[in-house]
C-alpha cells in the first residue's frame, strides 16, 4: 500500500473537524454514519505532522504558482523518486520499474525519517523560491 497523506482532525465541541486539505476533501465524500479509527505511535509524530503541513503549503504554492493540479499524495510520490528512495526492479523486458520505499512509521526508523524529511524540504525550497525553515514556520504557524 503506497504512502498516503493522513487525515488529521481536531477536536472542538465534541466533534471532529478536518485539519488538512486532505481531510476536507474526504469530508465532502460522507454520507451518513462512518467509522474512524483514532491512531497514534511511538514515532516522532510532530515531524510526520510538519511534514504533511509543510507538504500542503508547496502543494498550494506549486499549483498557484505554476498552473498544476498536484495535490499532498502527488509531491509526497514525486519527491520520493526525485530523492531516489525506491528499488529499482528490472522487468523480464528489460524495462526497469523503480518501487517506491515507504515512510510508514514500520518501515522507516526516525533518523531516516529525518534526513528524508530534511532534504525534501530543501527540495520543495529550490522548486517554490521558499527558503525551508520559512516553510517550516509558515507551516507550524497554520
Amino acid at each position: 500500500m503506497k504512502d498516503k497523506s493522513p487525515l488529521f482532525f481536531t477536536a472542538r465541541m465534541g466533534g471532529l473537524f478536518p485539519a488538512n486539505a486532505t481531510a476536507e476533501q474526504a469530508m465532502q465524500d460522507v454520507q451518513g454514519r462512518v467509522k474512524v479509527t483514532i491512531t497514534g505511535g511511538a514515532a516522532n509524530q510532530k515531524r510526520r505532522n510538519l511534514y504533511w503541513r509543510v507538504c500542503a503549503l508547496v502543494v498550494h504554492l506549486l499549483n498557484d504558482g505554476y498552473g498544476m493540479t498536484l495535490d499532498e499524495d502527488d509531491l509526497h510520490d514525486i519527491s520520493r523518486k526525485k530523492l531516489k528512495l525506491y528499488e529499482e526492479v528490472t522487468l523480464p523486458s528489460g524495462e526497469v520499474h523503480r518501487k517506491l520505499r515507504s515512510t510508514k512509521n514500520n518501515k522507516m526508523n526516525e533518523a531516516d525519517r529525518a534526513e528524508y524529511t530534511n532534504r525534501a524540504f530543501a527540495l520543495w525550497s529550490t522548486w517554490t523560491g521558499v527558503d525551508a525553515s520559512t516553510l517550516k514556520t509558515e507551516a507550524e504557524a497554520s
